[in-house]
């Protein structure tokens, strides 16, 4: 071998070994706390947008060249949004899942009817607010779901931080009302008790559940399929996942307890009334139709 195709056969090698000894970049999440950033995962979560392998190969290195120590989740989020939105607007809101529902506060009611508008999907009539009897004391329930000689209980557990994790304490505080109320006079047709979250569930109360029965919505829960992909299936997208939809009309329409993107497609003269013009309500309408069909 000449010295030539030596010294380029060097270079390379040192390439490859700068590539896979570059120093791991340390990143900030929500919590806090630092986080080795990984590229590998964030492809996979990209490949669960349903884009192209070649599109989220691309946009993970294009967002790992970017970073550097002390780089916030959050920025990171932006920056990966805007480069898949370019792709796909319906890749961008699978993505973006997790943050709307975040923005479905800050009271927690309108999660509460969010997560009322799901078990109405999968075949329930729901009242949300109620007052139960239990074995000894009275409990509100925030959302009763019920068919036929069967009833869901649920208990919405809304926080406005991504980093707020559902820990053992409320389970076993929601287990407890279980007892009470399935053996009171109105537990008859009690059959599940749900927790529903727009944030995760540590270890402990994934554990907890599994074992006593108590059944988990979340973006950790159930296992094999999250809250997360149940919304997904259903194509029960919030309206805080349309872009073009203005806070400020957000808020109001929220507050009337439209909270779906499918039902506000039968909100037109609503929208009218609010101010925006037939051009703005025509774009979110194409929005809609995009995600739901």
């Amino acid at each position: 071998m000449n010295r030539v195709n030596q010294n380029n056969q060097n270079i390379q090698t040192m390439n490859k070994n700068r590539k896979f000894n570059r120093p791991k970049q340390h990143i900030v999440k929500s919590t806090g706390l630092l986080e080795v950033f990984s590229a590998k995962k964030l492809e996979r979560s990209l490949q669960r947008t349903g884009l192209r392998p070649k599109d989220c190969k691309e946009i993970s290195k294009v967002v790992a060249e970017k970073i550097k120590p002390g780089t916030s989740t959050h920025e990171i989020f932006k920056d990966t949004v805007k480069l898949i939105r370019q792709k796909s607007t319906i890749a961008a809101t699978h993505y973006s899942l997790k943050q709307s529902i975040l923005e479905l506060g800050p009271t927690g009611y309108e999660f509460e009817y969010f997560v009322s508008k799901y078990f109405e999907e999968i075949g329930f009539k729901t009242y949300v607010g109620v007052i139960v009897q239990g074995e000894f004391v009275r409990h509100e329930v925030d959302i009763v779901a019920s068919k036929p000689n069967f009833q869901s209980y649920i208990e919405c557990k809304f926080h406005n931080n991504s980093g707020r994790t559902n820990d053992i304490k409320i389970v076993l505080y929601i287990k407890a009302r279980w007892d009470d109320l399935k053996n009171g006079p109105d537990g008859k047709y009690l059959r599940e008790f749900y927790v529903a979250s727009n944030t995760a569930f540590s270890k402990d109360a994934l554990d907890y559940a599994r074992g006593t029965g108590l059944q988990l919505l979340g973006v950790n829960a159930p296992e094999g399929e999250s809250f997360l992909d149940k919304i997904k299936k259903h194509k029960l997208y919030p309206i805080t996942s349309l872009k073009k939809l203005k806070k400020i009309y957000c808020q109001e329409l929220l507050l009337n307890k439209i909270i779906l993107c499918k039902d506000l497609l039968k909100e037109k003269n609503s929208l009218i009334k609010m101010g925006m013009s037939e051009a703005e309500i025509m774009g979110i309408f194409n929005d809609i139709n995009k995600l739901i069909n």
